[in-house]
């Protein structure tokens, strides 16, 4: 049966800006055993399940059976499939754009340091 608890132990590690590293110390695991959490490997115990959703403040059954990224982008189970991706895509258009565009502008940032660089090594390789 599927579970999300892999993914939203991604979701609140990144979230909480959280290594899993750091995650894992909040609830006595190793970095690695989070890691196979987070790839679906193997699940937690019980135990560390009622610990996390206490420190979140999350149901159980939020934490098994929802993906907590959806849920906190405003995602809610409409009538129709449609309605549930119009519900999904409409809050984050504007953001979505604002953040490409920041990206694109560092990317052209970049680029320009990039060949101010290549230039700065022609200069040095000539003398």
């Amino acid at each position: 049966m599927k579970n999300y608890i892999g993914l939203n132990i991604k979701y609140l590690c990144e979230n909480n800006f959280l290594s899993q590293d750091e995650f894992g110390a909040k609830f006595g695991l190793k970095k690695s055993v989070v890691g196979t959490y987070v790839r679906g490997i193997s699940n937690p115990k019980i135990e560390v399940i009622q610990k996390i959703c206490t420190e979140y403040n999350l149901s159980i059954d939020e934490f098994i059976n929802h993906d907590l990224y959806l849920k906190n982008k405003g995602y809610t189970a409409g009538k129709t499939a449609s309605d549930d991706i119009k519900t999904l895509a409409e809050p984050d258009t504007f953001s979505y754009e604002v953040e490409k565009d920041a990206l694109r502008k560092t990317i052209e940032a970049q680029q320009q340091t990039i060949e101010a660089m290549k230039l700065t090594i022609d200069t040095l390789m000539k003398k």
